[in-house]
C-alpha cells in the first residue's frame, strides 16, 4: 500500500508540471502601420527559435488581435498578410505569459511608389469592407460643415431632406472615433460637426452589436460613416459659434462646443434659422406622415422651415472594462408647404381615355420633438461583453391643410368631379425602447454563447377635423354633391419583446457553425373612432364607414442553423431559418366584425462569399431569402367608404410575399496610382407579390383593393471610378448607373406590366491647388415606361445637367467660394418643365491675428431660377408635382472659432487645408501690398 501511495505521489509530481506546461499565453495585435486600423485574418504562425520549426498557428479577430498558448520556451512569431511585408518578432516565453506591442505591418516593396515626395494622397481607398475617403483631398471654407465635404465626394448624394447616400446606400448612423454620435440620426452630425475636424471619411457596412459578438451575419447590418478625428485635436476643447442676417428676414445662430479627452468625448450643439437648414431630423412629423392627407409632403427642402434644435452628446471611456455614452436632444420645427400636383391615372376600360387630376395643397406643419438614448458596454473579462441600449421619445405635432381638386378625363374638356377640402390634427406620441445583449466567450477557441432580450412601446393619440365638398358629374345626370364634415379621435398603442438565442461551435480548422432561437410578439391596438357634424356645431353621429378598432396579436418564432468557413483568402456562409407565425386580427366597426387568424411556416435561406485578392482588392456576393406576411389592412374585408371618391378594403385570401435578394460588391484599389474602382449590383425578384388591384367607377370614383401576382423584379448595376491624372491636380471620377424593372398591377380586371429602364451617368473633373480649387460635373439620366396595355400612354423623360464650383484662396485671407448648377427636363406635362440656374456664391475674409474668426457675405439663388419638380412612375400612375421654394436671399454672417488643444496645437490645425502661401516657408510672407 505504501508503494501504491507513493508511486501515486510521484505521479502526481510529474503530471502537475506536465499540466503547467502549455499554459503560456502570447497576445498581441496586429495593425497597419499607416493609418493603425487592425488587420482581420493574418496569420500568425509560432516558430521555434533554434530552428524555425512550426509550432502552431492561428489568424486574426475582427478587431486584429490573437491569443496563442504555447509551452515555456523561445519562439519566433510571424506575422503575413497579402499585400504586407512578413513580421518575425522574438519572443520569451520561458517563464510567464507574453504581452506583445502592437504589430505594425507595412506595405510590401510594389507599393514603394507611394513614399514619394511628390506623389498625391489618395482621394479613396479601399481597406477590406471600408471605403476610405481623404478629407484633405476636398477643399471646403474653414467655417464648412460636414455636409459640404459629402457634397463634394464621388459617389455620394445629399437630398434637399439632408438624406445621405454612399454609393447608392442610405447612410443610416455617422460615428465619431468609432462612437456613437446622436444614435439614429445623422443629420445631427452632417450638418454640424466642423469639416476641419476630419480626417478621414470612411463608408463601411457595420454588423448589428450581436452579429460582431457571434461572428455570424444577422440581417442587420447597416451603412454607417465614421469621422477619424485628426490626432492632433483629440486632447482639448474647440469648436465655433455662428451668427448671421440677411434679406427677407432670413438669420441662422448656431453653435458647437466639441471637448476630447483620450477616449472620452462630449459635444453641445444647438441653433435655430428660418433657411431650411433641420439640425435634427422630424421624428414626430415623421410619426404623423400616415394620417396627413395625400398630395402634401412636409420635409427639409419642401417649402419653407423655420427650426431650432440644441442637443448633447457624450462618450466616455472610464476604464478599460466599460464604455458608455448617450445624447438628449431637443427641437421644433415649422413647416409650409404649398404644392401643385398631377395625376394620371390609366383607366384602359374607358373610351374617354385616361383620368387626369390635378391638386393645389396649403399646409402648415409644427411639430416639437424630445429623445434621450443611452448606452452602456461592459466587458468584466476578456470572455464576456454585455451591452445594454435604452431609448425614449416624445413628439407633438400640429398640421393644418387646405386643398382643392379638379379631374377630367383624356378626352373630354368638362370636368367631372371636383371639390375643395380643409384639415387639421393635432397629436402626441410617446415611445421605449430597450435592448440588453450579453455574449461568453466559452474555453474552446470561436466557442460562443450569445443572449438578447429587447423590448418596448409606443402611443399615439391624434384629433383630425376634416371638412370637404365635393361634386361628381355622371353620364346624363345632374352634379351629385357630398360634404362631409367630421371629427376623428385616433388612438394608437402597441408594445413588443423579444428573446434571442445563439450558440456558435467551432468544427475543425476556421470552420463554425451557428444554432439560434428567437422568439418575438407583437401587439398592437389602432381605434379610429369618427363623428360627423349633427347640424349644430357638434359632433356626435358615429360615421359607420370611418369608426373602426384593429387589433393585432402576432407571435414569430425563427429555428437557424448557418455554417461558417474562413480561409486565408475567401470566407463564406450559408444557412436557413425556419419561421413559425401565428396572426391573429379583430377588425370592428359599428356595421361588422371579423376575425382573421392565420398560422404558416416561412422560411428564409441565406448564403453570402467573400474573396479577397488582398485588403484592397475584394469581391463580395450575398443572398438572402425572406417571407413578409400581408398586414391587417390589406387583409381586412371591411369597406372603408369615408372617401366617396376613393374607397378601399382588402382582400382575406392574400397570400405571404416571399423575396429573394442578390446582391453583389467588387472593390479595387491601386496604391501606386491612387486609383479606385467600385461595381455594385443587385437582383430581386418575388413570389407572390401584394400589389393593388384598382377600378374605376363612374365619374371618376376609384375602388381599390389587394391581390397576389408573380412576375415582378428588378435588377441595377453602379459603377464607380476615380483617378488622379498624370498631372496629380488633376482628378477624374464617373459614376454610371443601370436599373431594370418589370412590374405588374392589376387596373380595371386586366392586368398591366409596366417596364422601367433607367440609365444615368455623372462625369466629373476635379484641380486642387494652393490657389484654386474648382469642379465641374455632368450628369444625364434617362427614364422611360412601357406598358403592357396598348391604350396607356408610355412616357420617356429626360434629366439632365451640369455643376461647375470653384474656391479662389486669395491674398490677405480672403476666399471666393461659387457654385452653378444647371438643371433640365424634357417629356414632362406642360407646367411640370425644368429649365433652371441655380447660382450660390459667397466671399468671406479671415480676421483676427490667429484666423479664428471669419467674416462671410453669402448670395443664394442669385438668378432667381430656383424651383423644385418631381416626377414618379407605377404600373397605375403617372405623378408630377412643384413646391414652393425658399427664394433668393442674401446673408451676412461672423464665425468665431476657438480652441484649447493639449500641446499648444493652432487653429490652422483645425482647417481642412494648410491655406495658400504666398511667401517662403517659415517666414512671416511677403509684405502687405500697397493699396
Amino acid at each position: 500500500m505504501k508503494k501504491l501511495l507513493l508511486a501515486f505521489a510521484m505521479a502526481i509530481c510529474i503530471l502537475l508540471p506536465l499540466a503547467a506546461q502549455n499554459n503560456i499565453r502570447i497576445t498581441g495585435t496586429v495593425l497597419d502601420k499607416t493609418d493603425n486600423s487592425p488587420i482581420e485574418q493574418a496569420s500568425i504562425r509560432i516558430l521555434k527559435e533554434k530552428d524555425s520549426t512550426y509550432v502552431t498557428g492561428l489568424a486574426t479577430d475582427d478587431a486584429g488581435k490573437f491569443l496563442i498558448t504555447v509551452n515555456p520556451g523561445k519562439y519566433i512569431v510571424s506575422v503575413s498578410y497579402l499585400g504586407y511585408k512578413e513580421s518575425f518578432t522574438n519572443v520569451d516565453a520561458s517563464k510567464k505569459s507574453v504581452v506583445m506591442d502592437n504589430i505594425l505591418l507595412s506595405a510590401d516593396g510594389i507599393m514603394l511608389s507611394e513614399a514619394v515626395v511628390t506623389a498625391k494622397a489618395a482621394e479613396i481607398a479601399i481597406k477590406g469592407d471600408t471605403v476610405e475617403y481623404n478629407a484633405d483631398s476636398y477643399k471646403v471654407q474653414p467655417s464648412a460643415v460636414v455636409e459640404d465635404l459629402l457634397k463634394k465626394m464621388p459617389g455620394a448624394e445629399v437630398d434637399s431632406e439632408g438624406k445621405i447616400t454612399v454609393n447608392g446606400k442610405e447612410i443610416k448612423k455617422i460615428l465619431v472615433d468609432g462612437k456613437e454620435f446622436f444614435s439614429d440620426d445623422p443629420k445631427v452630425a452632417s450638418k454640424n460637426l466642423p469639416a476641419a475636424m476630419v480626417d478621414k471619411l470612411q463608408v463601411l457596412d457595420r454588423k448589428s452589436d450581436m452579429a460582431q459578438m457571434t461572428g455570424f451575419d444577422d440581417g442587420d447590418d447597416e451603412t454607417v460613416i465614421n469621422l477619424t478625428i485628426k490626432k492632433n485635436m483629440k486632447q482639448g476643447l474647440y469648436g465655433s459659434t455662428t451668427s448671421g442676417l440677411g434679406s427677407d428676414d432670413r438669420y441662422g445662430v448656431s453653435g458647437i462646443a466639441n471637448y476630447m479627452h483620450n477616449d472620452s468625448q462630449f459635444t453641445l450643439m444647438g441653433g435655430s434659422n428660418n433657411t431650411n437648414n433641420e439640425g435634427f431630423t422630424d421624428n414626430a412629423g415623421n410619426s404623423f406622415r400616415g394620417f396627413r392627407p395625400s398630395g402634401i409632403n412636409f420635409g427639409g427642402g419642401n417649402g419653407i422651415i423655420k427650426s431650432t434644435s440644441g442637443g448633447f452628446n457624450f462618450s466616455m471611456t472610464p476604464s478599460d472594462k466599460l464604455k458608455w455614452g448617450g445624447n438628449t436632444r431637443a427641437g421644433r420645427t415649422e413647416n409650409d408647404v404649398i404644392t401643385s400636383k398631377h395625376v394620371e391615372r390609366f383607366t384602359p376600360n374607358n373610351p374617354k381615355g385616361n383620368l387626369f387630376q390635378n391638386t393645389n395643397n396649403k399646409g402648415e406643419n409644427k411639430s416639437d420633438n424630445y429623445g434621450v438614448d443611452f448606452r452602456f458596454e461592459w466587458t468584466p473579462d476578456s470572455l464576456t461583453k454585455i451591452i445594454f441600449s435604452p431609448n425614449l421619445q416624445y413628439g407633438k405635432n400640429r398640421t393644418s391643410n387646405v386643398s382643392e381638386f379638379i379631374s377630367s378625363y383624356e378626352d373630354v374638356n368638362d370636368s367631372i368631379n371636383w371639390g375643395n377640402s380643409t384639415y387639421f390634427s393635432e397629436g402626441e406620441t410617446r415611445s421605449a425602447n430597450a435592448r440588453l445583449e450579453i455574449s461568453r466567450k466559452l474555453s474552446k477557441k470561436g466557442r460562443v454563447v450569445s443572449l438578447s432580450l429587447s423590448g418596448g412601446f409606443n402611443n399615439l393619440d391624434n384629433d383630425i377635423d376634416s371638412w370637404s365638398k365635393k361634386a361628381t358629374r355622371e353620364d346624363l345626370k345632374p352634379d351629385s354633391i357630398s360634404i362631409i364634415d367630421i371629427h376623428t379621435k385616433q388612438k394608437n398603442n402597441g408594445h413588443n419583446w423579444r428573446a434571442y438565442l445563439s450558440y456558435v461551435e467551432p468544427i475543425g480548422r476556421n470552420n463554425f457553425i451557428q444554432f439560434n432561437y428567437s422568439f418575438r410578439k407583437n401587439y398592437s391596438v389602432a381605434d379610429q373612432n369618427t363623428f360627423r357634424n349633427d347640424g349644430s356645431g357638434n359632433y356626435t353621429i358615429i360615421d359607420s364607414t370611418a369608426t373602426k378598432n384593429l387589433k393585432n396579436d402576432f407571435i414569430n418564432q425563427e429555428i437557424g442553423i448557418n455554417f461558417k468557413s474562413v480561409r486565408a483568402k475567401y470566407n463564406y456562409t450559408i444557412g436557413v431559418m425556419l419561421q413559425p407565425s401565428r396572426m391573429n386580427n379583430w377588425i370592428i366597426t359599428p356595421k361588422e366584425s371579423s376575425e382573421i387568424s392565420n398560422n404558416v411556416l416561412n422560411y428564409a435561406p441565406v448564403a453570402q462569399f467573400n474573396y479577397l485578392w488582398d485588403k484592397r482588392h475584394n469581391l463580395r456576393i450575398d443572398y438572402s431569402g425572406s417571407t413578409t406576411q400581408p398586414t391587417t389592412t390589406q387583409l381586412s374585408s371591411v369597406r372603408d367608404e369615408s372617401d366617396p371618391l376613393n374607397i378601399s378594403y382588402g382582400n382575406p385570401n392574400l397570400k405571404p410575399t416571399f423575396s429573394n435578394r442578390f446582391r453583389m460588391r467588387y472593390q479595387k484599389f491601386n496604391p501606386e496610382k491612387a486609383s479606385a474602382i467600385m461595381v455594385f449590383g443587385g437582383f430581386d425578384f418575388a413570389s407572390n407579390d401584394i400589389v393593388s388591384r384598382t377600378k374605376t367607377l363612374s365619374g371618376g370614383r376609384q375602388e381599390r383593393t389587394f391581390d397576389n401576382i408573380n412576375g415582378n423584379w428588378s435588377t441595377n448595376l453602379r459603377l464607380i471610378m476615380n483617378r488622379p491624372l498624370k498631372n496629380k491636380k488633376f482628378s477624374i471620377n464617373s459614376m454610371s448607373f443601370m436599373s431594370y424593372a418589370r412590374n405588374n398591377a392589376y387596373i380595371d380586371t386586366l392586368r398591366n406590366t409596366a417596364n422601367n429602364l433607367n440609365l444615368a451617368e455623372s462625369l466629373g473633373l476635379q484641380y486642387r491647388s494652393d490657389v484654386v480649387d474648382f469642379g465641374l460635373r455632368g450628369n444625364i439620366r434617362y427614364t422611360t415606361t412601357n406598358n403592357s396595355l396598348g391604350n396607356l400612354q408610355d412616357r420617356t423623360v429626360y434629366n439632365y445637367g451640369g455643376t461647375f464650383n470653384t474656391t479662389l484662396y486669395l491674398p490677405y485671407n480672403f476666399v471666393v467660394d461659387t457654385d452653378l448648377n444647371y438643371s433640365a427636363n424634357a417629356g414632362t406635362t406642360q407646367g411640370f418643365e425644368l429649365n433652371e440656374w441655380l447660382w450660390n456664391a459667397s466671399v468671406s475674409k479671415q480676421v483676427f491675428k490667429a484666423k479664428n474668426g471669419t467674416l462671410k457675405l453669402s448670395i443664394y439663388d442669385i438668378l432667381h431660377q430656383k424651383t423644385n419638380i418631381s416626377q414618379s412612375f407605377s404600373t397605375e400612375s403617372t405623378s408630377e408635382s412643384r413646391t414652393n421654394v425658399l427664394e433668393s436671399y442674401f446673408m451676412f454672417s461672423f464665425i468665431y472659432r476657438f480652441q484649447i488643444f493639449k500641446g499648444g496645437a493652432k487653429m490652422s490645425d483645425m482647417s481642412n487645408d494648410s491655406g495658400p502661401r504666398f511667401g517662403p516657408p517659415g517666414g512671416g510672407g511677403r509684405p502687405p501690398r500697397p493699396l
